[in-house]
């Protein structure tokens, strides 16, 4: 999480100066949420999860700071200074200018007095200006939560199958390799890896191929398919899918890129959810993938959209679940984001049902401003696409370098891991109708 601030910012005057309020609203009720966007003198607000930035005339905003929980607090500020920028998983270049709140993969930061907006870096950032009245950008769950369902009989057995240790194993297996889309003898051995695992669960295994522009020339990299024919539906496909391609902080670089959080946890996430789902013979069918060539620009799940569309299958897919950085908590709190587009939202919410479910120390946000990974090509091809990612990867200390090995993830890495898998687990065990089934006595895991 950002740091509270702790001093007032003594900002330049602008033509028309303000105050604004980065309010803490982890602990908020929606009652008080909804009070503070509209407290005396706001005249715009964002919510980014868990904070809510307020700006406004200076006295009553100086007044509700005294009441609020503040995480910064910022005097003389220019509203038309401020911009908001989406943020890609494979950005890592310093921004300009000071941030001031993030959430739900947007920042909000403080540029040059009268600057113009920066140039997006497509597939890495996108930039708005901040509006006034109020947007919600990323939204707690919680805050508008019914009351809790009870688990459902049919589907806690599918939950209770997700092993976060043996996930861990996989994920410190695919990061014994450089897996650099760039490279050769790395991303291979991991996808045959991959396949091996697939094969070895009784799936279909294919892998085609695509192209994409390596620093020397045309390469050609492949995408990893673990196909389950549905039981009764099987023109019905539900996709699980992450990248397996890693990178440092030199994105030419084919050597020393282990990629544990990003990606090999998401990657190694599919297939666990496989190992979770296929006891129960789901009546859908499901394709259980992992992508080549995220890191230069969302290449694999691309030529995947492209794929389906040239043979005609992109009509039976009926809804895509992409997982990217799944496994790092910097405080112990275990948070989640899930984003769609506003389309989707009822997607969104179910996953969050689930979550309050069958996981309830999992605290999820959701948002429907989708930006920059592997959900993006489904997402535009109209298909129900949501991406899960923890909510702290953008202050990973090790995101985008090669000290991104396992044993950096963290203390908390299993608990966060097991933790989405199992929320997964518990809609995928939904939507592939793999919950209407009883666990066979006997089988083993």
């Amino acid at each position: 999480m950002l740091p509270a601030l702790a001093l007032i910012l003594a900002l330049p005057a602008a033509s028309a100066p303000g105050h604004a309020l980065v309010i803490d609203i982890r602990h908020a009720s929606a009652a008080e949420v909804e009070s503070y966007r509209h407290a005396p003198g706001a005249d715009w607000w964002i919510e980014l999860g868990d904070s809510l930035v307020v700006g406004g005339a200076a006295a009553p905003l100086r007044a509700l700071a005294a009441e609020a929980p503040l995480r910064g607090e910022l005097a003389e500020v220019d509203r038309r200074d401020l911009a908001l920028r989406a943020i890609g998983c494979n950005d890592e270049e310093p921004a300009p200018g000071r941030l001031l709140a993030r959430g739900g993969r947007w920042q909000l930061r403080l540029l040059p007095a009268g600057g113009s907006l920066p140039a997006a870096r497509a597939g890495h950032d996108e930039w708005r200006r901040v509006q006034a009245g109020g947007q919600v950008l990323a939204r707690q769950y919680r805050l508008d939560a019914a009351a809790r369902a009870a688990p459902d009989p049919l589907i806690l057995p599918v939950v209770q199958r997700v092993d976060a240790a043996r996930w861990f194993a996989d994920v410190s297996q695919l990061a014994s390799w450089d897996r650099s889309s760039y490279g050769s003898s790395g991303i291979a051995a991991a996808r045959d890896w991959l396949g091996q695992q697939f094969q070895q669960l009784g799936l279909a295994v294919s892998q085609p191929s695509f192209t994409m522009q390596g620093p020397t020339g045309t390469i050609s990299r492949q995408n990893v398919i673990g196909r389950w024919t549905g039981t009764r539906l099987p023109d019905e496909w539900i996709i699980v899918g992450a990248h397996y391609d890693s990178r440092n902080a030199n994105g030419n670089s084919v050597s020393n890129t282990p990629g544990a959080e990003d990606n090999a946890s998401g990657c190694a996430g599919v297939i666990e959810l496989a190992r979770a789902l296929l006891p129960f013979k789901p009546r859908r069918s499901v394709l259980f993938m992992c992508y080549a060539g995220e890191e230069q620009g969302l290449l694999g799940s691309a030529a995947h959209v492209s794929a389906l569309s040239s043979a005609g299958d992109l009509a039976k897919v009926k809804s895509v679940v992409i997982m990217d950085m799944i496994g790092y908590s910097a405080d112990g709190t275990l948070d989640v984001l899930y984003e769609s587009k506003a389309l989707y939202q009822s997607f969104l919410d179910r996953f969050a049902a689930a979550a309050a479910t069958y996981v309830p120390a999992l605290n999820v946000t959701l948002s429907t401003n989708p930006f920059g990974s592997d959900h993006m090509p489904y997402l535009n091809a109209g298909k129900e696409t949501l991406l899960a990612i923890e909510s702290d990867w953008d202050v990973y200390p090790h995101y985008h370098s090669s000290t991104d090995t396992p044993a950096n993830m963290g203390i908390n890495a299993q608990a966060m891991g097991g933790a989405i898998l199992k929320t997964n687990a518990a809609m995928l065990a939904q939507l592939s109708g793999a919950d209407d089934r009883i666990f066979a006595d006997g089988l083993q895991p």
